[in-house]
């Protein structure tokens, strides 16, 4: 017998959710340089969008579609495959990563209906943003582009 969602299985999903997010860092390191090195300084609104996008939306298709639209119109989103490699990898990775949760929920007998499915993949995404960003953020710093002109000149 299944235990009923409510009594522990969204304390469980999060700790699952947190555990995948944990897995994923280097893969968000990874396309987080991808992304300053397609992007650079100059579009760091579209990462900030984007972030923002995937914390208010309650539809994966939205992230989607945002990725999609940029990639469409930026030649920066095209430069070095990154709007296309991050899609792909929310899409599929995060996807699949997804049903393991839901899988791992089961064998401990908890049962997620088809909202609490894409609460999880939500949740993925989110941290998986979350985490592209602050590597985006760590890249700009990294290559001395992190400091306003204000800041550097005081720093000569």
């Amino acid at each position: 017998m299944t235990t009923p969602f409510h009594i522990h299985g969204h304390r469980r999903m999060l700790r699952e959710v947190a555990l995948a997010a944990d897995a994923f860092y280097k893969k968000a390191e990874e396309l987080g340089q991808q992304a300053f090195a397609s992007l650079g300084r100059e579009k760091r609104s579209q990462i900030t969008g984007l972030e923002s996008l995937a914390n208010s939306t309650q539809k994966t298709s939205d992230v989607f579609n945002y990725i999609k639209t940029r990639t469409a119109r930026q030649k920066e989103w095209r430069k070095k495959d990154f709007g296309k490699d991050l899609l792909l990898y929310l899409e599929t990775t995060l996807a699949t990563e997804r049903n393991n949760i839901v899988a791992n929920l089961k064998a401990q007998k908890i049962e997620l209906d088809a909202h609490q499915q894409k609460e999880v993949y939500l949740l993925l995404i989110r941290a998986f943003v979350a985490q592209l960003a602050a590597q985006y953020e760590f890249a700009a710093i990294a290559n001395g582009e992190g400091e306003t002109s204000k800041t550097k000149g005081a720093h000569q």
